[in-house]
């Protein structure tokens, strides 16, 4: 790597060449704490700070982003500003790996266009640290205090001089005209670095493979501990420069017709955070929160992005009123460990998107019908408006889209109709939340945003040759519709065909009209069950949850495949019920298609453990996610 010397007293000239193209934010004093700021001259500039308040995350993924302005139900156009040329000059070592972490997330699979436009425009001059920070345990991931990738420029404080390391071309044009760096210079900056690596006092034993000893203690009693300490204010979150969770939100004016789409920084602290379809909270305990949060940073994160979500900055530390901090819950697990047991990492799937086009912009589609399914269910059939989209719009069965209406939001749904449809598609949505109960007050002709398709589905290739078993809970039937098409279609594809479907009562039943046609399929049953019926109501099938069909099952177990949907307290009896039967958890598959956020593991909403259901599911083989800490269920 090219180095260049830079006396102090030259500092002036390169900070010029830097104001001549760019707005300089860099560190500076507010009271006795540091913030990143606008900077006009290099007297402004702290560089000898210990750490910022907040992280210069904030520059590439804004606390509040302006992403998509509408008129309207249906009409969105992404959201530009003026795009300014910044250089962030002084970010330290720690705060310049978390940004390498952000492009992980933001850059690879459907990349963020918010996030890259800014990222494109920003020029970084890192600052190797010559002391720790207070609270700082860089040293424990290599993540400080030196750093040789992930800038344009890096300096390093000698005393009287700087030492200058080129990262890029950019960089290389702000420093020409000045000295190389000599040997000597190369050998005081190494020892520079070595000296403060030594001063840290505070790690964290990474000998082992950390996201494997973590596992082994997930029931640690630590974590009650620490549990009942924690205020879940979200504080620690906030300032992390490698937490990227967000909401999105449809703000309107006055005029409740046009409004903007925008995304907030979000918390995995907060109660409502893993709040889904049907009110329902699937991370109520703070002990589960608290584990969520420290588990993606030294575990989780290496699994789905193959880098510590960590870098030892120790800003939740000073963060936090009560202390919590992840250095002194480290060292009191490594020296009481839980005992020893087998556990498996889960392997998130691969998958990546690259495309120029905006993945947040929904296209127009029109609803071409709507039938009733129930007193609160219907089935819509969509068409894309645009020709082109129309003709290239594809999905596997199991997948789904997000629907938007814009002013009240979007909402994840599978899709319900079969995967060889062409032209149209449909979804079949129970009226439970904001975007879907306005999308029941929609008629025919009708226009909404439909983005999609994401995730992993049905293993409709593995089943060929194979029986099928169909088990399906209320409205869980409807993202398992496909296949019963798929294989009235291709019937000899496939072996031996069994559905066992069961509602609340009778009235709850979906698909009611084609139950005939299903039974008509060769070599296939159908089996229903409702938990009660009302009084007065003539019912002819079986009463009883649907794991009481169990005793009906006719296909032989080896040479079989189970798949599942419905609420998350039938799948567990039921997958359980099979387990205890003998039938192998590589052959159950599952669909968690209620825990779903933004389709682009990006929000963090859906994350369960190390899982993003909306992209390495929703559908799963119940093998791969059945260990996962904390549960599936």
């Amino acid at each position: 790597m090219e180095k260049i010397i830079l006396n102090k007293n030259d500092l002036n000239t390169l900070f010029a060449r830097l104001k001549d193209e760019y707005e300089v934010y860099g560190p500076v004093a507010k009271k006795d704490q540091y913030v990143f700021s606008m900077v006009e001259n290099v007297e402004e500039l702290k560089l000898d700070y210990d750490t910022t308040i907040l992280p210069p995350k904030k520059y590439f993924h804004s606390p509040v982003q302006s992403m998509i302005q509408f008129s309207e139900i249906s009409e969105g156009d992404q959201e530009r500003s003026p795009l300014v040329k910044r250089a962030l000059f002084g970010v330290h070592p720690c705060d310049v790996h978390a940004t390498l972490s952000l492009d992980k997330v933001f850059l690879e699979t459907y990349p963020d266009p918010y996030y890259k436009d800014l990222r494109k425009q920003t020029l970084i001059v890192a600052l190797n640290c010559k002391k720790p920070c207070r609270n700082g345990f860089c040293a424990s991931f290599n993540t400080g205090p030196g750093i040789d990738i992930g800038f344009d420029l890096c300096m390093t404080d000698l005393g009287d001089r700087y030492m200058i390391s080129v990262g890029s071309e950019k960089g290389r044009d702000l420093v020409s005209g000045f000295l190389p760096a000599g040997e000597e210079e190369i050998r005081r900056e190494k020892d520079i670095i070595d000296d403060c690596r030594d001063m840290v006092t505070r790690w964290i034993d990474t000998e082992e493979d950390l996201g494997e000893f973590l596992h082994q203690n997930f029931e640690h009693k630590v974590w009650r501990d620490v549990s009942k300490e924690c205020l879940a204010c979200g504080g620690c979150t906030t300032v992390c420069p490698t937490c990227y969770c967000f909401a999105v939100k449809d703000v309107v004016d006055l005029t409740i017709k046009d409004g903007k789409r925008m995304r907030f920084w979000d918390s995995c602290m907060f109660y409502e955070f893993s709040r889904v379809a049907l009110d329902h909270v699937f991370m109520p305990e703070r002990e589960a929160r608290v584990k969520q949060r420290l588990y993606h940073k030294l575990a989780y994160y290496q699994q789905q992005f193959n880098v510590l979500g960590c870098v030892g900055c120790g800003r939740c530390v000073t963060a936090c009123v009560k202390n919590i901090d992840p250095v002194m819950i480290m060292a009191r697990i490594q020296a009481d460990p839980c005992e020893e047991k087998e556990i498996s990492l889960y392997k998130p799937p691969h998958k990546k998107i690259e495309s120029d086009e905006n993945p947040w912009m929904p296209y127009k589609a029109v609803i071409k019908d709507i039938k009733k399914q129930t007193c609160d269910v219907n089935t819509y059939t969509f068409e894309y408006l645009d020709e082109k989209i129309k003709a290239g719009y594809t999905y596997l069965n199991g997948t789904y889209n997000l629907i938007s209406l814009f002013g009240t939001g979007e909402s994840a749904i599978s899709i319900s109709s079969w995967e060889e449809m062409k032209g149209t598609f449909e979804h079949t949505v129970r009226a439970v939340g904001n975007v879907t109960k306005a999308l029941a007050e929609l008629k025919v002709g009708d226009v909404v945003g439909i983005r999609g398709p994401y995730g992993h589905g049905w293993p409709m290739e593995k089943m060929k040759g194979r029986n099928i078993l169909l088990i399906a809970g209320g409205i869980g039937l409807a993202p398992l519709r496909g296949v019963v098409e798929s294989v009235k279609n291709h019937r000899e594809e496939y072996g031996k065909f069994e559905i066992l479907y069961g509602a609340r009562t009778p009235g709850g039943l979906l698909f009611t009209d084609e139950y005939e046609k299903w039974r008509q399929i060769p070599d296939t049953n159908l089996y229903l069950t409702v938990d009660e019926v009302p009084q007065g109501m003539e019912w002819n099938e079986n009463v009883g949850v649907v794991t009481t069909l169990f005793d009906r099952i006719s296909c032989s177990r080896e040479n079989t495949v189970v798949i599942t949907c419905g609420p998350d307290i039938m799948m567990k009896f039921a997958v359980l019920g099979l387990m205890k039967q003998g039938w192998s958890p590589e052959q159950i598959y599952v669909s968690l298609e209620r825990r779903m956020g933004c389709g682009m593991k990006k929000c963090g909403n859906c994350q369960m453990g190390p899982v993003f259901v909306c992209q390495d599911g929703p559908v799963f083989q119940y093998a791969e996610i059945m260990n996962l800490p904390g549960g599936v269920f």
